[in-house]
Parts: C-alpha cells; sequence; structure tokens
C-alpha cells in the first residue's frame, strides 16, 4: 500500500517520468551555462537533486506504516559511501598527480627547445601517441599529465594547452588495460576480444573526425597546418585505428591501447631518435620519472610473478567487490613513490612547502570529482538511468537509438569512468538496439567509444588540466575549447547509425 494521494510509479505519464529523472542532469547544465556559479557549486546543486531523486521514491514506495524514513537513509549511507569509495579511485590521483608535476618541476630542468619547424610534430605525437600510450597502460588520467609534461614546454598558451592535452584519453576505452571495456562485455554476455574489435572499428571512424577539432586548437595557437601535415595526420589516425584493431583480434584486446600506440610511436619518432644519440640521452634524462611511472605500472600489471603478487597484496575492498584499490597497482602509489624520490634531493622545509601547495591545489579538483562521482552512484542506484531509458523509448519510438551515442557521453562526461559509464548505460543501450534491430555488437561499441573519449570531459580531468598548466579558475575556458571533441564523437557515431539503419532500411526493401 503506497501512501494517500500518491500515484503508482506504473501509472505515471513517460515524459513526466523523464522529466524526474531528467531534473538533476538539466539543473547542472543550466547552472553551468549561467556562468554564475562554479562547477563545485553546480555540482552539489546536481548531486542534491540525484539524491533527491533517489531518495524519494524510496520513501513513497514504503507501506505508511513502515519506518521508511530510518531505511531510506541507511540505504543512503550505503550509497554514499560507494560513491565516496569511487571517487577515491580518481581522488587519489589528482592528489599524487599534481604531487607528481610539482615535484618534477622543482628539479629546474628544462628541456632542450624544440625548434619552430617541429613544433607542430610535437603536439600531434603527444596528443595522439605519447598520451594515449601512457592512458592505455596505466589509466585514470595519467596520459593527461604525460601528455601536458610535454606540450607545457613548447611555448603555447595554456587553456590551448589544457585542452589539447585532453586528447589523450581518446583511447580511454583501453585505458588501465581496458578494464571498463571488458566490464561492458562481461555485462552484455560478449568476449573482451569482440567488443574490442567491434571499438576499433569505430575508431577509424572517430579519430579522423576529431581532427578538425584539433586543427582549430593548434591554428589558435600559431601552429599552421598544411594541406600535406593534415592528409599525414588523417594517414596516422587510420593507422593507429587498423593497428589497435589488428592488436583486439590477434594479440589481446588488454594491449589493444598500448600496443598499438606504441608501434606508431616508434614508426614516426624512432628513426629521428637514432640519428642524434644526444637527443635520446638528453631525454632519458629529462622524462626519467614518467619511464619509471610507466614501467612500473606495467611490470605490476603484466609481468608474473609481480603481477600475482601485487593483485594479491595490500588490496582495500571496503564494498566487497566494488571497484577493490590494489594499492602496489594502483597509479597513485607510484606518482607518490617517484615524487619521494625527486623531493629526496630538495631541503626538507622546501620539500613540506611543495607538498603542502600541491594538497591546497587538489582540494578543489578533489571535491569537485566527489561531488560529480556521488551524483552518477544516485542515479544509477535510483534507477533514474533505467527509468530514463524506458521513458525515452516510450517518448521516441523507433528513434530513441539516434540517442545512444548521447547517453553514452553523458555517462562519461558525469562518472569520470568508462568502467561506471558502461556499468550505468550498457544494459539499457542493449535495449535500444533491441528497439532498432540494429546488431546489438554495434549499439554496445558505440557505448563503449562514447563513453570512454567523453570521460576527458569530466569535471575531474578538467580542473587536474587546469592545475597542471597553472591556471585557476579557468574550467569554464577549457569546457568551451574541449567540448568540441566530444560533440565531434558523438556526431561521428551517430553518423554511422543514420549509415547502418538506411543500409538495413534499404536492405528490407
Amino acid at each position: 500500500m503506497l501512501r494517500a494521494g500518491i500515484v503508482p510509479p506504473e501509472r505515471v505519464h513517460p515524459i513526466m517520468t523523464l522529466a524526474f529523472h531528467m531534473m538533476p542532469l538539466v539543473g547542472t547544465i543550466l547552472l553551468l551555462a549561467s556562468r554564475r556559479v562554479s562547477l563545485l557549486s553546480a555540482g552539489i546543486a546536481g548531486m542534491a537533486l540525484a539524491l533527491a531523486t533517489m531518495v524519494l521514491p524510496m520513501i513513497l514506495a514504503q507501506p505508511s506504516a513502515s519506518p521508511a524514513l530510518g531505511t531510506t537513509l541507511g540505504m543512503a549511507a550505503v550509497k554514499v559511501g560507494e560513491g565516496a569509495w569511487l571517487a577515491w579511485h580518481a581522488m587519489s590521483i589528482i592528489a599524487a598527480g599534481l604531487l607528481f608535476h610539482r615535484s618534477f618541476e622543482a628539479r629546474g630542468i628544462r628541456p632542450a627547445a624544440v625548434a619552430q619547424e617541429n613544433r607542430r610534430r610535437a603536439v600531434f605525437v603527444a596528443c595522439f601517441l605519447v598520451g594515449p600510450f601512457a592512458e592505455s597502460v596505466t589509466g585514470f588520467g595519467v596520459g593527461l599529465v604525460v601528455a601536458l609534461a610535454m606540450l607545457r614546454h613548447l611555448g603555447l598558451p595554456p587553456v590551448q594547452s589544457a585542452a589539447l592535452g585532453l586528447f589523450s584519453q581518446v583511447l580511454a576505452a583501453w585505458g588501465a588495460m581496458g578494464v571498463g571495456s571488458r566490464v561492458g562485455a562481461e555485462l552484455i554476455g560478449l568476449s573482451f576480444t569482440e567488443l574490442g574489435t567491434a571499438s576499433a572499428l569505430l575508431m577509424a571512424v572517430v579519430l579522423p573526425c576529431l581532427l578538425p577539432v584539433f586543427w582549430g586548437l593548434i591554428r589558435s595557437c600559431g601552429l599552421r597546418s598544411s594541406l600535406r601535415e593534415r592528409a599525414s595526420d588523417v594517414a596516422l589516425l587510420l593507422c593507429l585505428a587498423g593497428l589497435i584493431w589488428l592488436t583486439n583480434l590477434f594479440v589481446a584486446p588488454e594491449l589493444g591501447g598500448g600496443l598499438a600506440t606504441a608501434v606508431l610511436l616508434l614508426a614516426v619518432e624512432g628513426p629521428r631518435l637514432l640519428r642524434s644519440g644526444a637527443d635520446i640521452r638528453r631525454l632519458a634524462g629529462l622524462l626519467w620519472p614518467y619511464g619509471l611511472l610507466i614501467a612500473g605500472l606495467m611490470a605490476t600489471r603484466l609481468l608474473p610473478p609481480l603481477s600475482d603478487w601485487t593483485g594479491r597484496w595490500l588490496v582495500l575492498d571496503p564494498f566487497g567487490g566494488l571497484a577493490p584499490l590494489a594499492l602496489l597497482r594502483h597509479p597513485a602509489t607510484w606518482l607518490v613513490l617517484i615524487s619521494g624520490i625527486l623531493l629526496s634531493g630538495l631541503p626538507g622545509a622546501d620539500a613540506r612547502t611543495l607538498v603542502l601547495g600541491a594538497l591546497r591545489a587538489a582540494l578543489v579538483p578533489m571535491a569537485a570529482t566527489l561531488v560529480f562521482v556521488e551524483f552518477a552512484t544516485f542515479m544509477a542506484a535510483s534507477g533514474g538511468a533505467a527509468m530514463f531509458g524506458d521513458a525515452w523509448r516510450a517518448v521516441a519510438g523507433p528513434f530513441a537509438v539516434l540517442a545512444s551515442p548521447v547517453f553514452g557521453a553523458a555517462a562519461g562526461m558525469l562518472t569520470g569512468s568508462n568502467t561506471a559509464s558502461n556499468a550505468l548505460m550498457m544494459t539499457i543501450q542493449l535495449s535500444l538496439a533491441a528497439e532498432s534491430g540494429l546488431p546489438p555488437i554495434l549499439i554496445a561499441a558505440i557505448q563503449t567509444v562514447s563513453g570512454s573519449i567523453c570521460t576527458m570531459l569530466t569535471p575531474g580531468r578538467i580542473v587536474l588540466a587546469a592545475g597542471l598548466v597553472g591556471l585557476e579558475r579557468a574550467e569554464g575556458a577549457i569546457y568551451r575549447r574541449a567540448l568540441p571533441i566530444g560533440l565531434a564523437t558523438v556526431l561521428a557515431l551517430l553518423a554511422v547509425i543514420v549509415l547502418m539503419a538506411g543500409l538495413k532500411a534499404k536492405a528490407l526493401v
């Protein structure tokens, strides 16, 4: 028995259900668009609305005589704890990443100046090869840290550098050895190889579509692109997509991003470095902290028996299987360890000042990350995402599948994790595929690619990028330059859906 005067959920008009569960997302977007509140303030408002959409149906669904409030508060407290735990994975990397960055800079070593004629090539390599390689083998935004380490020394404007650094996330579907894609595949009963291969085929469409955004950003930095250079960019990204596809199909999907970018990086930069042994030595002396970071993270994941030990020892799992944290494998552990090595050469007082400054700089990014992950957790726990999908199908009918890339992008942007994005949206996306008649593997791959790439637009990534280039209160300016990356991704994937639907309709005629 429901409380008197309450209409059962199944009798509520689909549009009303849609409006109710859209309220937190729409409210947050409107606040951000107003430019009158900070990212953190808008996130807090959205989180409060999401909490209301989770708690209110719980209370109304309780019989009038039951202790509804106590039960609901207990369930809400559990979800708050789960959200905080999920957020901590990213929050710890934000703090450790800023500490690592400041410790690296404190050495006072500057790389050799890049010749003017080579700056454009260096930007492309940082954005599409080195950054994605680091993200593929480590995950959790480490690729952004590595890419910005290269871009900061090229004399680019800081806002544009931050936006360009976000291209390091374009292969996030294979980030952290593809853990998010593996989760998505398991949720719908596919093999990791099947989903990885399908996602790689989509990247052959998406990656070239991102280049106009890249060209526009580097043009605003004073770097022009000749027709030959643009053709080379397209060819290299098509080669990258092909290498990812081959690696997923014939080697291992976990290595899809890392191996493909490594091979292409060696092909592009190897000959030049081999011609100058001095360049190699200077580069090694400058970038050994990044090399040690990537080597340590790869060894603890891939090198037996070390990978077996690190997977069993010092694993924190407070919520029984919800995102266990293996301390010896976690990027934050290695970032802090290497920061300690870098700081060991500083006087104690200087080291303490640097550490405290890095932690203070991390507070707002960490708070924003916590708020938005809680936001996503509340939406998932309320069933709002599932109800939203049902309501959307009722409203849009056979055209509902056209929103598939938008849903994936929104989930990636909200959660900042392709694992969480797939967990939140994958089953909903499959129901859209069933309604449309399109192959489920296609829609699953669209969810994976759109959700993964748009994790670059999560508030945590934006504020981390701003911090790494030394900017404060510049998140809005970075967003305005980075949003076209997400938009280009969504439009490219939407074009794929329209094309496939057209081919299917033509085959049925």
